[in-house]
């Protein structure tokens, strides 16, 4: 099999591995005056959507939008920027309050432990991101992909080459022998 016939044998696999859409899981959510939102995951820069009475799908008008469930999206774009859950309510007497918190002791404020925190809380969100990333169809669809196109590079490395049939001539030597610049310019160099 010559290299073109290789090529071409490949080429649709590698093209429906690279370029097919992904197929994308979608959940459907109410919003408490019962409209009917759509997305891909509940987090931060996911796409949520109204989907229509006639069933299109738009995007999410900026604002935000109460779910049944009590959490509130606030979306820009139709992108989601901000999810706040629902905090309990607590009804306590301010006079409580006001005893508690003259109770409690102000801790001072420790830098080191705030530094850790915030980095164990980015490390934590990268490795999500990673997971996440990790668990696509496309990763091991690319990585296939790769497979394919380094089998081709791999058998074009080993064909063997051919010596041109007829020697082509260079336009820009005018016949000037450069041996004496060269060895001028090694015992340059050398120094």
């Amino acid at each position: 099999m010559n290299i073109s016939e290789l090529v071409g044998s490949k080429l649709p696999e590698i093209k429906k591995l690279l370029f097919s859409e992904a197929e994308e899981k979608f959940e459907d959510a109410k919003l408490v005056d019962g409209t009917i939102v759509r997305y891909e995951s509940l987090e931060i820069g996911a796409a949520l959507s109204v989907v229509g009475e006639d069933g299109e799908v738009v995007p999410a008008p900026d604002g935000e939008h109460e779910l049944e469930s009590g959490d509130i999206v606030r979306t820009e774009g139709g992108v989601i920027v901000e999810i706040m859950s629902p905090e309990p309510v607590e009804e306590e007497a301010e006079e409580e309050v006001e005893e508690e918190m003259a109770a409690e002791e102000v801790a001072a404020f420790d830098p080191e432990a705030f530094k850790l925190d915030i980095m164990d809380s980015v490390a934590t969100l990268i490795q999500s991101e990673v997971a996440k990333f990790a668990k696509t169809e496309k990763v091991s669809d690319i990585e296939k992909a790769v497979g394919l196109i380094t089998d081709i590079v791999e058998k074009m490395a080993a064909t063997p080459k051919e010596e041109p049939s007829k020697k082509v001539s260079n336009p820009f030597n005018k016949g000037i022998d450069y041996t004496e610049m060269v060895e001028k310019m090694r015992a340059i160099t050398k120094k």
